[in-house]
């Protein structure tokens, strides 16, 4: 995990949009994706609810978020 990756992660979790977050953060959509599935991967719990219309975070993302 680096530190471009977590600005993605609190900006993510601040708009709870991957399509706004990744014009903000000059991005792609996809890329995006990937950074916060590795985010997840690398840290083995789920950071984010997804579905196709909203994005929530879970109690490991919060407690993240807060860190």
């Amino acid at each position: 995990m680096d530190i471009q990756q977590i600005r993605n992660f609190l900006t993510l979790s601040e708009e709870l949009h991957f399509w706004r977050t990744a014009e903000i953060t000059n991005i792609t959509q996809s890329a995006l994706s990937r950074q916060i599935q590795g985010m997840e991967e690398e840290l083995g719990v789920r950071l984010f609810e997804r579905n196709k219309r909203n994005v929530s975070l879970t109690a490991s993302g919060t407690f993240l978020k807060e860190k």
